[in-house]
């Protein structure tokens, strides 16, 4: 696993454990895809939030020719994107990531 797919990935359980503290009742799924896009020959990585209840999901994609910038894509499991944006890597940080499954998952 690359460093910065690793250091991301625990932010995302860092910031998925506090919004889990604050919003109990909503359950949520972390995956981590490191060879899955590899093999369709795209060339990133990713982490993604379920909510599967909601039918949502968070892809933090980290692109090999865009080390320094995650794109992030608001959408459900069927692959539909409704919104995506793209944050430089030093500015994600656990509560800037539990904000965005805030905006996603309650409102």
């Amino acid at each position: 696993m690359k460093n910065t797919l690793k250091n991301l990935s625990e932010i995302v359980a860092k910031a998925n454990d506090m919004f889990y503290s604050k919003f109990d009742n909503i359950d949520t799924v972390i995956g981590i895809m490191d060879k899955n896009l590899r093999n369709q020959g795209i060339k990133a990585d990713a982490i993604t939030i379920d909510c599967i209840a909601l039918d949502k999901k968070i892809v933090f994609l980290i692109h090999d020719d865009k080390p320094n910038v995650i794109s992030i894509a608001l959408g459900n499991k069927n692959g539909d994107i409704h919104s995506s944006s793209e944050y430089a890597l030093n500015e994600i940080s656990e509560t800037v990531i539990v904000d965005i499954m805030a905006v996603n998952f309650i409102i």
